[in-house]
């Protein structure tokens, strides 16, 4: 029988199912970015989602997320980039609305080419469960450390 918990500010955690599903949805975010398809991100996001990537930088909506991803894989940044997505907890606001956090380590191969992490940090999500299953309503970066400049 699974246990039922409940987080420190008394919000109740989601099913054991919609745990599932809200996992693989950012696996899948997460999948696409590093395989280089970051311009379909948009299509786990409401039509008028938001993707926030730090504090002065925000994409509303599907098309800017689109718009946003098309940009990135033009750029090249990075030759190659993984993100390896931990510590998932999601709790219900409503029976439609979840929110939650994933700690995110960051790995990219750059000219240092090290293995020591990029950056980690945090996703602060909101999701929404529409006909489709549940899709980001909105999802913020926190970044919490970063590798230093010299490694």
């Amino acid at each position: 029988m699974p246990t039922k918990l409940s987080n420190s500010n008394g919000q109740k955690l989601v099913s054991d199912a919609d745990h599932l599903e809200l996992e693989r949805l950012v696996t899948e975010a997460a999948w696409r970015v590093d395989e280089g398809k970051s311009h379909t991100l948009s299509e786990l996001f409401t039509e008028d989602g938001e993707l926030v990537m730090g504090p002065t930088t925000s994409y509303k909506g599907r098309d800017a997320i689109r718009a946003w991803g098309r940009k990135l894989e033009e750029a090249r940044t990075y030759r190659c980039i993984r993100h390896v997505a931990g510590n998932m907890r999601f709790a219900l606001v409503d029976e439609k609305t979840a929110e939650g956090v994933t700690v995110l380590t960051v790995f990219m191969d750059d000219a240092k080419s090290s293995s020591v992490p990029w950056v980690v940090g945090e996703d602060h999500d909101r999701f929404v469960r529409t006909e489709q299953g549940w899709r980001f309503k909105s999802r913020r970066w926190n970044q919490l450390f970063s590798r230093p400049a010299d490694r």
